[in-house]
C-alpha cells in the first residue's frame, strides 16, 4: 500500500503490501514529493546556527537530499507517505523530528528539530541520571485531538514497547525537569531515558485511564527522538462487525477518494503494475481473492498482527522490502480497521 503517514526524518512512508518479489524501479512509483524545511532548534524553536545535516529513515530508496545552513531540501519523497528526519547540527544531538506528513502535494515547511547537547545535559541532572553512550532518549509531547497540550496525563498510562529501564519523566511549561511530577505538566511533554536502539511505539499499561497514540518511531544510541502522543480519556474503542466493501476496499483507494492510496502502486494498469503480484484496484471479488486466496502470509486469520496486510505498510525494525510506511502504529484507525476484519475472520462481507 502507499499510505499517508507522519513524516520523520527518518523516512516512512505510504504502504504497499508486496510480496516476496523484488520491487523493481529504484524511482518512487505513483508520484514524488520535495519536501522543503529548516533545522530547528527544540527550546527556541528558530534555525540553528551553522551548517546542519540531514538524512531520512523509511523510504526505499533514499531520496535526494541537498542542505544549506540550516535549510534542506529533500527530493523524491514517494507521495502519501510519512517518514522522520534525522537532524545533526554543531553542539546538538542527532535528533529524529516527529512525524510529518506527505500527501500528494510538495510540503515547504517542515521543520527537523534538533535538541542541543547543553538541554540534554540540564534534563540529566535535573533528573538525577546518567544516560549511556548506547541508549537513546525519547521527549514525546502529550496533545489532545485538536493538537493542544495535555496536562494531568499520569504516569501509569506510559509504557515503552523498546524497553526503557527509565520511567515517564515530565517537563514543565519552560520545557524545565520536574523530578516530582507524577502527570504530564501545561507543557504535555514527557522523557523517557536510556530507551534501547530500534524502533519505539506505546504499549497499554493494566488499569490505564487513557489512549495514547504515538507514531512507531526510531531510536538509536545516542541519539534523542521527537514524537507526539494524542491522548484520550479512556480505554480505546475498537470497530466491531468491519465490512471488507465498505469498510477495507475504501483504505486502499487514492487520497482524493479518502484512502491511503495503496492503488497507486498496487495496480493492473497504472505504474505500479500488480506490483508484488499484488492488485487492490480491481474490485471487491478479485481483491478479496487475492488478498485471502494467493498468499497466505497477507491475511493470517490465527495471528492477525503477522499479516502482511499490517506488517508491510508499517514501520518495522529491521525494516521489511516495501519501500514505505502507511500505518503510524498500531492505534492507526486503517491498521485497526484491517486487524479487526481479520479477528472477525476475514469475511468477504
Amino acid at each position: 500500500m502507499r499510505g499517508l503517514l507522519c513524516v520523520l526524518i527518518t523516512v516512512s512512508t505510504s504502504s504497499c503490501v508486496f510480496s516476496s518479489e523484488d520491487p523493481g524501479d529504484d524511482e518512487p512509483l505513483g508520484g514524488s514529493r520535495t519536501v522543503e524545511g529548516s533545522v530547528v532548534d527544540f527550546e527556541s524553536g528558530q534555525p540553528i546556527t551553522g551548517s546542519a545535516s540531514v538524512s531520512t529513515s523509511g523510504l526505499m530508496p533514499d531520496p535526494m537530499i541537498t542542505t544549506q545552513g540550516a535549510a534542506f531540501t529533500i527530493k523524491g519523497v514517494p507521495e502519501n507517505s510519512a517518514f522522520q528526519i534525522l537532524a545533526s547540527a554543531p553542539s546538538h544531538r542527532p535528533t529524529f523530528s516527529a512525524s510529518v506528513l506527505v500527501g500528494t502535494d510538495d510540503v515547504s515547511d517542515a521543520r527537523a528539530t534538533a535538541v542541543s547537547d547543553a538541554f540534554v545535559t540540564a534534563l540529566a541532572t535535573g533528573f538525577n541520571v546518567t544516560p549511556s553512550a548506547g541508549r537513546g532518549i525519547l521527549l514525546a509531547r502529550v496533545v489532545n485531538d485538536r493538537g493542544e497540550p495535555k496536562a494531568g496525563v499520569a504516569a501509569n498510562n506510559f509504557t515503552l514497547t523498546n524497553a526503557s529501564v527509565s520511567p515517564a519523566r515530565f517537563l514543565s511549561d519552560t520545557k524545565a525537569p520536574v523530578p516530582n511530577a507524577t502527570a504530564t505538566t501545561a507543557s504535555g511533554w514527557v522523557v523517557f531515558f536510556e530507551v534501547a536502539p530500534g524502533v519505539v511505539s506505546l504499549g497499554t499499561p493494566t488499569g490505564a485511564t487513557a489512549t495514547l497514540a504515538m507514531p512507531v518511531s526510531p531510536i538509536s544510541a545516542g541519539a534523542v527522538t521527537i514524537a507526539e502522543i494524542r491522548a484520550t480519556d479512556g480505554a480505546a474503542v475498537l470497530p466491531k462487525n468491519v465490512s471488507f466493501s465498505n469498510q477495507i476496499i475504501p483504505i486502499f483507494r487514492s487520497l482524493a477518494e479518502g484512502g491511503r492510496g495503496c492503488a497507486a502502486c498496487h495496480s493492473g494498469g497504472g505504474i505500479g503494475k500488480d506490483l508484488g503480484g499484488l492488485m487492490l484496484d480491481a474490485g471487491v471479488e478479485k481483491t478479496y481473492r487475492e488478498l485471502t486466496e494467493e498468499d497466505p502470509l497477507r491475511v493470517q486469520l490465527a495471528t492477525a498482527e503477522k499479516s502482511q496486510l499490517l506488517t508491510y505498510p508499517s514501520r518495522e525494525d529491521p525494516p521489511d522490502r516495501h519501500p514505505n510506511v502507511t500505518f503510524t502504529g498500531p492505534l492507526d484507525p486503517d491498521y485497526l480497521k484491517i486487524l479487526v476484519w481479520i479477528k472477525e475472520g476475514a469475511k468477504n462481507n
